[in-house]
């Protein structure tokens, strides 16, 4: 895992080479299109506002302010883009944890609750 560019941190990065603490402090990333923002953005702050704010996977503490990259699609959007818009297919997840999933880096957890989505959706 690549760790933070700025000198003595060694936070993961998820992107532009920094970590969560030394990144542009956004809400959530922007769409290419106001509508897909908003309705993209009023659906995780339902999820943020419903869930304790803790990693679904290994249960470290997010914090206060939600970010992009903690609202994890268990079935990837560019392949099930009918579930992008589904709780249950959503975790919250740390940036750790998120970025092992991207990775392939799957643990026993992460693959019950896949199984779950896809067979709560009929996905094989």
């Amino acid at each position: 895992m690549k760790t933070c560019s700025v000198t003595g941190c060694n936070n993961p990065v998820w992107g532009k080479g920094v970590c969560k603490n030394h990144s542009f402090k956004s809400l959530l990333k922007k769409s290419p299109t106001k509508k897909d923002n908003d309705q993209r953005n009023n659906f995780f702050m339902e999820i943020w506002n419903e869930r304790p704010h803790m990693c679904e996977h290994c249960g470290k503490s997010l914090g206060q302010d939600p970010r992009s990259y903690m609202f994890d699609h268990i079935l990837e959007k560019s392949t099930h883009q009918s579930l992008s818009f589904e709780k249950d297919n959503i975790w919250l997840v740390c940036l750790e944890c998120h970025d092992n999933k991207t990775r392939g880096i799957l643990t026993d957890k992460y693959k019950e609750k896949i199984n779950f989505v896809k067979t709560k959706f009929d996905r094989s």
